[in-house]
């Protein structure tokens, strides 16, 4: 039997990291148009790679809301209608057969067509709630339609011209578990919030009980969600829980808003001219910037790459300056008067930076081979990718742990904590330091850490530089988390690789550090969760130093490493009386 003419239509089919549906979903439609587009947000998997085999064509379009990527797929299409379809998603026969008929005689002034679709979860058609039938309209004319860029969830379409209704279903295979369900409703509410404050929409008293529970009324009453039993009450609840945390994400990012309203983002000085620029901020490192400058140099020559190398000197007097000036002349270097933190030096080296892309660079590391051509190739080929970061190695070749998941409200009061020391193995910090997925994966995480990172110079313009309230650590955390709400993807690469001595340029028993860790920890929980659990933190974390100070001047009462012990007590009863407050670790620093 042969095969039907394709329609003079377009499939598009949006994705991300989609192997595991995309195939099914490319198999229900195929032949049906003479377009098959797949517009991918930069899939780590094999995504591309499938879709290429199936003969779609593939083009990568950075990801901000649903709205803008819909309408950007619109004007890559070359046929006179669009059929949007989602990778978890099929084409029944049924749908396909009347789709072509509907075509096959449309009337002019009809500009789009309705099509019901049956959401399957977890092995179950769910058939109340207002999940079925569920109408989207999908099948659109070109030119007669575009997606209201306001509204980032459960997007509109608006139509020049009439709509008619299909009646055989897209079949939409959800949610395969509850789980699964829930974290998404979790990223809608972010999506949504996120619209809902650039309408302008303000939150009132009333708000936070009224909009959940007209939710839970409306799924579950008005649309007879309690015809699903059991599931139709975890639906209208779980759908009125986001609504309710849609509404606390408002609040804060108004909040923020009016705390940031007299900051201003600094531009980056210059222009790109070059491919990279390097930028090393030092302190006290001159015993190991030597080796790192030979490293930087090789890999530059390595890689072929049109780059430059800035140094800041970060007012340290250890001669740092001096090495640079008179061993490494090709080096632009920046000399501060005096310690104004990391955060502050990085800034200045990044205003100076003339590459398309920066790599923020440890003083205590060695690039290996091609590294930062690896880095700077794999941002070129991925757009929607904001920064990537290599493999750190021990110097005795093992892999150092580097990415890492955004804290939680529980992950800070275990974490480099007394709790820790005790209690190693458990599921919050194996999460946090992405335990359940391989070093020698190639993954998308939520931040590395900032020993090596390649940034896009178009990532440091849409977010910012790194915020100086922070003197030294977490920077790079707040601002990975800044990145990510912007819409840009951070990514582990395994194959470019670089070594780290870890701690070469600070004392791990200092009690300098210990306050500026812990401070620097309390400082991106204000930012993260809000002030309440800032302060909970704080007090916290000087309970635990009570703790260990009664418990080294035990052991040093018996006698045991008097003198590491002695070092430890310093070091808590210091870390107990700056009570944590970033004014002390500057004071602190000008001292040392």
């Amino acid at each position: 039997m042969s095969r039907p003419e394709p329609l003079p239509l377009a499939v598009v089919v949006l994705t991300l990291n989609e192997e595991r549906h995309l195939p099914d979903c490319l198999a229900s439609v195929r032949d049906l148009g003479r377009q098959l587009l797949v517009v991918d947000s930069g899939s780590t998997d094999r995504t591309v790679e499938l879709a290429r085999a199936a003969g779609a064509e593939v083009v990568t379009h950075r990801f901000v809301d649903f709205p803008s990527q819909r309408n950007a797929a619109l004007e890559l299409v070359r046929e006179p209608w669009v059929l949007f379809v989602d990778a978890d998603e099929r084409v029944s026969p049924e749908l396909a057969e009347e789709i072509r008929a509907a075509l096959a005689q449309v009337d002019e002034r009809v500009a789009g067509f309705w099509i019901p679709t049956q959401n399957w979860m977890w092995g179950k058609w769910i058939r109340g709630g207002g999940w079925w039938p569920d109408e989207h309209l999908r099948l659109l004319r070109v030119g007669r339609a575009r997606y209201r860029p306001e509204i980032a969830v459960h997007e509109v379409v608006e139509l020049a011209g009439d709509a008619r209704h299909l009646r055989a279903p897209l079949v939409h295979l959800n949610y395969e578990s509850r789980g699964e369900f829930v974290r998404k409703q979790l990223r809608y509410a972010r999506l949504a919030a996120r619209s809902l404050v650039r309408q302008g929409k303000r939150p009132r008293r009333r708000t936070f009980l009224g909009q959940p529970l007209r939710e839970f009324w409306r799924r579950f009453v008005a649309l007879r969600g309690y015809r699903d039993g059991l599931d139709g009450l975890f639906l209208a609840g779980t759908l009125a829980g986001a609504t309710l945390v849609t509404w606390l994400l408002v609040a804060r990012e108004l909040r923020r808003q009016a705390q940031r309203r007299v900051e201003r983002v600094p531009d980056l000085a210059e222009p790109p001219t070059l491919d990279v620029s390097v930028v090393i901020v030092s302190y006290r490192s001159r015993a190991l910037l030597g080796a790192c400058l030979d490293s930087v140099r090789a890999s530059l020559e390595a890689s072929g790459l049109a780059g430059e190398v800035i140094v800041v000197e970060n007012g340290s007097s250890d001669g740092t300056a001096e090495l640079v000036r008179e061993r490494y002349p090709w080096v632009r270097l920046v000399a501060e008067a005096e310690n104004r933190g990391f955060a502050a030096a990085a800034n200045r080296g990044l205003r100076l930076a003339r590459g398309r892309v920066v790599v923020l660079l440890n003083p205590d590391t060695r690039v290996v081979g091609d590294a930062l051509g690896r880095l700077v190739r794999f941002l070129e080929r991925h757009p929607t990718v904001g920064v990537v970061g290599p493999r750190l190695r021990y110097p005795d070749g093992r892999t150092q742990p580097s990415r890492r998941r955004f804290p939680t409200l529980l992950t800070g009061f275990l974490e480099s904590t007394l709790v820790q020391d005790y209690w190693r193995s458990n599921r919050v910090l194996a999460r946090y330091y992405v335990a359940d997925r391989s070093d020698d994966e190639r993954q998308e995480v939520d931040w590395l850490v900032g020993a090596c990172l390649a940034i896009r110079r178009e990532a440091l313009r849409s977010v910012g530089l790194l915020d100086e309230r922070f003197f030294l650590y977490s920077e790079e955390v707040e601002w990975f988390w800044r990145l990510r709400r912007a819409g840009w993807r951070v990514v582990y690469l395994p194959d470019a690789e670089v070594v780290h001595v870890e701690g070469g340029s600070s004392e791990p028993e200092s009690a300098f550090r210990q306050i500026a860790f812990d401070t620097a920890k309390v400082q991106l929980y204000r930012r993260l969760h809000g002030p309440l659990a800032a302060e909970l933190l704080r007090a916290f974390l000087l309970a635990t130093y009570l703790v260990r100070l009664a418990r080294e001047s035990a052991k040093w009462l018996l006698g045991h490493k008097r003198s590491l012990r002695w070092r430890r007590m310093v070091r808590d009863w210091h870390a107990l009386r700056s009570l944590l407050r970033p004014a002390v670790v500057r004071s602190w620093a000008t001292r040392r």
